[in-house]
């Protein structure tokens, strides 16, 4: 650990409230947020709601606490708010059908459940119309609704690029079910590249060129120093999500009868990899996520030279989307009241840098491309 590179620190009360110190955070791209923000919670709110979901009871205080439209506000702050609703929507019920069926109570360990009702959601997401008549389905009908709305605002490569988007995410979950279901934490360099697949990444950003209402050619897309500024972001972003969701599973952790050796997130793999304390995981940690942000500065800059306007509203997007996301993560209910029954147990501060980190690729092949000199 470089000596500039400030530990973190946990502690648990006597009651059981978790506190974490995330050492200092390399981000210094600006934040903004959009002025509807409550507005779109609203209408989310009611959205989901007459899906059935979220109604009563600790559900709707974490639908609630979620804060979904200062979540995607933050990536689009400028974007109309008819529009922006529909992104705004997609993230309600991805947060509820992640706590619902992917990573937590008995669900989490029952890998064909998920599978059943995952493809059929993407069959919604690619014929609307076949989540009509499903009884007791509830994420379908609400996938469906997304999907129709999606496809009336944009074109059919963005409804395609939806679909694979979501392809992703869930191939993701899967490869978490199969760890948890060996018990085993994976190693840094699989956890690397694969993280931004189970944090929803892809699936969270398609929907931006939507609300955004110009297509994308695949060209500008799929050039290399495009593709890695996705990565780099969607995976700074997953990693920042394993900083200030992690007293939340330590809080979890602790009420289970038997803790699962599986760790899933960032601080405990390093920490078992390299046989480092909590703190200094930590702080390995930061450091990790500060590479990727100098990294995505650096190509940023490139990427923008000559860039049409739909694909500089991309990269913008992406540029929100690392500090917007740390903003929002550290004040959201989501991770602060862990179970919906307890605000307050969960405590998560942290301190910002402008001093950049050493460059260079950190030693992890899975993400080395990145440093490509020839980006």
């Amino acid at each position: 650990m470089d000596s500039d590179t400030a530990g973190g620190s946990v502690t648990v009360s006597r009651a059981g409230a978790v506190t974490v110190e995330i050492p200092p955070r390399y981000c210094p791209l600006p934040t903004a947020r959009h002025p509807d923000a409550a507005v779109l919670n609203r209408r989310s709110a009611d959205w989901i709601n007459g899906f059935g979901l979220c109604r009563e009871g600790p559900r709707h205080t974490r639908m609630t606490d979620i804060d979904c439209g200062g979540f995607y506000g933050r990536i689009m702050p400028h974007a109309p708010a008819n529009r922006l609703q529909l992104a705004v929507d997609w993230c309600v019920l991805m947060f509820t059908f992640d706590d619902m069926h992917c990573d937590e109570g008995p669900a989490s360990s029952d890998p064909a459940a998920f599978t059943g009702l995952a493809m059929r959601i993407l069959r919604a997401l690619e014929v609307p119309g076949a989540a009509v008549d499903t009884p007791g389905e509830p994420f379908l009908a609400a996938a469906a609704d997304l999907a129709r709305r999606g496809r009336a605002m944009g074109t059919a490569t963005q409804a395609r690029r939806v679909v694979d988007a979501h392809r992703s995410w869930f191939l993701g979950v899967l490869w978490e079910f199969g760890q948890r279901l060996r018990d085993s934490s994976p190693c840094l360099d699989d956890y690397a590249h694969i993280r931004r697949y189970t944090a929803g990444g892809e699936a969270t950003l398609c929907w931006a060129e939507i609300i955004d209402g110009a297509q994308i050619p695949d060209r500008e897309l799929d050039a290399p120093v495009v593709r890695a500024l996705t990565e780099l972001a969607l995976t700074a972003a997953a990693f920042d999500d394993d900083l200030f969701s992690y007293g939340k599973e330590l809080w979890l952790a602790a009420r289970e009868p038997r803790p699962p050796c599986c760790r899933l997130n960032l601080p405990d793999i390093l920490a078992a990899e390299r046989g480092l304390p909590t703190e200094r995981a930590l702080a390995e940690a930061v450091r990790l996520c500060n590479q990727l942000t100098l990294r995505f500065l650096q190509l940023r800059d490139r990427a923008l030279a000559g860039a049409p306007e739909p694909l500089r509203r991309y990269v913008d997007h992406l540029s929100c989307l690392i500090p917007g996301n740390l903003e929002w993560g550290l004040r959201a209910g989501r991770y602060t009241n862990p179970d919906g029954r307890h605000p307050g147990a969960v405590r998560t501060t942290a301190s910002f840098t402008e001093t950049a980190p050493p460059a260079g690729a950190p030693p992890i092949p899975s993400i080395a491309w990145w440093w490509d000199p020839d980006l």
